[in-house]
């Protein structure tokens, strides 16, 4: 018995023993587990802190204009924060990187309904295009960021962009800066800019800018008022088939002794001719005070001008010398410019108007004791009326008055 309580005691003893290991075991193990915890809590701390400085790091990299950065950031906000990815995206398409603006335009498309995005979009799109050398969508640019169209308004930028394209002969660009120099709306307005941008205008053959120099010079925009200078880029943009430049080449000379009338009932038939309003009731004005016949016969005389300068048939300053030759004006033609060594259209034409102008003095013989040139006082320029510049041209109208019925078109 004694031995069997012996077995008895040892092996409770035994057991009791190997409880208490396991249970310290289990204890060892539950804390080494809460400590590991513990130093993971403390890990995933530290390298939340570390993430959180790198990304204020690289957000105070990116805000100085670290191209790189800023698309990281863009990128990493893009999967959970659109709009956030779409600050950054702004922030590097306004540094002129094509990935920021191709992002812009990625974004915007996301929210279709949203109207101000989806200006935004319109204005990247250009952006990109001019980025790849489009003049024209340089041009667009330009002009939206002066306006303020689909971004923020910043006109001095916008002009870098205009003049960048206008530098390369984009007539768009060089007619837009010859009109901005002396917009009301332009608060740095400067006149001599505008008188420069129109010249290169015109020396590219422009008939728009041909017109709008002409107006430079009858009202003295960036230069001294010059009536003749006026007249002759007027009369080479009507040349060209501009009813806007026949119109106020012909009203500046309405009245002007001895032959303004003449020539300015000839530009005004034209341009009525081709649409523009305004100059019918010009026409009708003046035909009124020279008479039917003269009427008649002016009308016969421009019929064939009409069929070439539609035909676009005129040589160049043809119609100026022929009316030079004519009534003996002042308009200049530049020197170096080559008069043709076939002269004979000119001369015919000026033969046809001299008849005509002969038939017209025999029929009024006071005009015969005119001198045929122009006193300071005539060609006043205060009296040129231009306020022309808010017309605008009207559907072409071919219906004949009963001024016109001589005219078969």
């Amino acid at each position: 018995m004694s031995f069997i309580g012996i077995a008895v005691g040892l092996a409770g003893v035994s057991l009791i023993s190997m409880f208490l290991w396991m249970l310290s075991l289990s204890l060892r193990k539950k804390r080494m587990e809460q400590e590991k915890k513990e130093r993971d809590r403390q890990y995933r701390l530290t390298l939340a802190r570390a993430k959180e400085q790198e990304h204020q790091e690289r957000i105070m990299k990116a805000e100085y204009g670290h191209i790189p950065t800023i698309l990281y950031l863009a990128k990493e906000a893009e999967r959970k924060n659109t709009r956030e990815a779409l600050y950054w995206y702004e922030k590097a398409a306004d540094l002129d990187n094509v990935h920021g603006m191709q992002g812009v335009i990625k974004i915007s498309q996301l929210h279709a309904e949203d109207l101000v995005l989806k200006e935004k979009a319109k204005f990247w799109k250009k952006c990109v295009k001019a980025f790849n050398g489009d003049l024209t969508s340089k041009y667009e640019t330009g002009v939206a960021l002066i306006y303020g169209q689909g971004i923020a308004k910043d006109p001095e930028r916008g002009l870098e962009h205009v003049i960048s394209a206008a530098e390369l002969d984009h007539i768009d660009s060089v007619l837009f800066l010859g009109q901005w120099f002396q917009a009301k709306d332009n608060p740095l307005s400067e006149p001599e800019k505008s008188l420069h941008w129109n010249k290169v205008a015109a020396k590219l053959g422009d008939k728009r800018g041909m017109l709008s120099l002409g107006k430079n010079y009858l009202k003295g925009v960036g230069t001294e008022v010059n009536f003749f200078q006026g007249c002759y880029w007027l009369e080479r943009a009507a040349e060209k088939g501009s009813p806007e430049a026949m119109c106020l080449a012909g009203e500046i000379w309405i009245d002007k002794k001895p032959n303004g009338n003449a020539i300015a009932y000839t530009w005004l038939f034209m341009a009525a001719h081709y649409g523009w309003q305004p100059a019918r009731q010009l026409r009708d004005k003046v035909g009124n005070s020279i008479g039917v016949d003269s009427v008649v016969g002016l009308q016969s005389l421009t019929k064939p001008l009409i069929r070439k300068i539609s035909d676009g048939k005129v040589p160049k300053h043809s119609l100026i010398r022929a009316f030079n030759k004519l009534y003996k004006r002042k308009v200049p033609i530049p020197k170096k410019v080559a008069i043709p060594a076939d002269d004979l259209a000119v001369d015919v034409l000026a033969a046809e108007m001299s008849q005509h102008q002969h038939s017209q003095d025999q029929a009024n013989p006071s005009n015969l004791n005119q001198v045929p040139s122009m006193s300071s006082e005539d060609l006043e320029p205060s009296k040129a009326n231009t306020d022309l510049d808010q017309h605008q041209a009207q559907p072409l109208d071919f219906s004949q008055t009963p001024m016109d019925s001589s005219f078969k078109q």
